[in-house]
């Protein structure tokens, strides 16, 4: 189901699949696991270009070596020699930045005998403006999973609209996300494609470095669509936030910095449950637990426009860990995952007692799931 209000939407990327061009790896061979050459992004110079104002946006993996590919003399912008106004650099990610002096339809490069292009997409901030709305990358989680995400944090936190990036999901095609969000209350969603693969999972000793994806998304999630919302929610499908001071994002809107920061619990399903599980099985302790990286939500506006976004905090120089909040916190839900990380999610022999906080939000917001 395809409405102005639950979208689809594509992203302008440029490859250099079928040439001999190749992004280097800083990963030493002894640190790279079993896998790794078939998960590592070798081929997209750029994820996505985004149009905004007199400004095009280019969201990309870390350049490395195709940084000649986006250089004065390679680049052009509707075949005029681009001009870079500047270039950022992050641990996983880059994002440069052009000047245009109207709106352009084509980027292209080349390197040798190898020329590229692709299109411009346009800023799309405008489906979430003034909205709470949250953000997800999901590969074939279920949709009943991503449905009764959205059903709890709607129940809970006032949540208005869902920007899911769906990374080459194989079970079903994205229209299945959107028919899963319609009956949920939502305001708006949009499913966004990301063919492009997600990067090797992080070996125990060294490896890192090398998955480019998930922060790039955040941070395109930020320029093209969630700029103007009113706040942004960053947890995952597994995680459920609870609350103990009302909604979060009414409190990330009064907070003083614009933003709030909590900690993740494992919840457990009953042993005696089969899988597939859902998010309302989960309301046991996990044995031995320990606190989950801290996750957030925030407002996008003002001098939080310029900090850049990453799994667990904001890009920011404040000290995220200090600010954090104890009346809000996420349960991170043990059972609700596809198992495609490295470690097996579903072999758990050992769950603590039921948590009465948690059996009881999960009976008044997700009953009978």
């Amino acid at each position: 189901m395809e409405t102005p209000d639950f979208s689809i939407s594509e992203m302008q990327s440029l490859s250099t699949e079928g040439s001999p061009l190749r992004r280097e790896v800083l990963v030493p061979e002894g640190a790279r696991g079993e896998g790794f050459d078939a998960a590592y992004d070798w081929t997209t110079v750029w994820y996505d270009a985004v149009q905004r104002d007199r400004e095009i946006l280019l969201v990309c993996p870390k350049l490395l070596n195709f940084k000649a590919l986006i250089a004065d003399g390679a680049l052009k912008v509707d075949g005029q020699p681009a001009r870079i106004a500047r270039r950022e650099s992050f641990r996983r990610h880059d994002i440069v930045r052009l000047r245009t002096g109207a709106p352009a339809t084509r980027l292209s490069t080349s390197a040798g005998r190898w020329q590229g292009e692709s299109g411009v997409s346009p800023d799309q901030s405008a489906l979430f403006a003034g909205l709470n709305a949250s953000l997800h990358i999901s590969r074939d989680n279920r949709p009943e999973w991503i449905a009764d995400w959205a059903r709890f944090h709607i129940a809970e936190h006032g949540l208005e609209a869902m920007l899911v990036m769906d990374n080459a999901s194989e079970t079903y095609p994205p229209e299945a996300i959107l028919d899963a969000l319609a009956g949920t209350g939502l305001k708006r969603a949009v499913v966004l494609r990301v063919p492009q693969p997600y990067g090797p999972v992080r070996q125990k000793k060294g490896g890192g470095g090398a998955k480019f994806l998930q922060p790039a998304m955040l941070n395109l999630a930020r320029l093209r669509f969630l700029h103007r919302a009113r706040a942004v929610l960053n947890v995952d499908l597994d995680e459920l936030v609870w609350t103990r001071a009302g909604s979060v994002f009414d409190a990330t809107v009064a907070s003083r910095f614009g933003f709030v920061t909590f900690e993740g619990r494992w919840r457990m399903p009953s042993l005696d449950a089969e899988p597939p599980f859902h998010h309302a099985d989960h309301r046991f302790l996990r044995y031995k637990d320990a606190p989950c990286p801290t996750k957030y939500c925030l407002r996008p506006d003002g001098w939080r426009a310029r900090i850049g976004w990453d799994v667990h905090r904001p890009e920011t120089w404040l000290p995220t860990g200090a600010l954090k909040r104890t009346d809000f916190g996420y349960w991170h839900c043990r059972g609700v995952t596809t198992n495609w990380k490295s470690y097996d999610r579903l072999g758990f022999d050992k769950i603590g007692p039921e948590d009465p906080f948690t059996a009881e939000t999960l009976d008044r917001l997700l009953p009978g799931s």
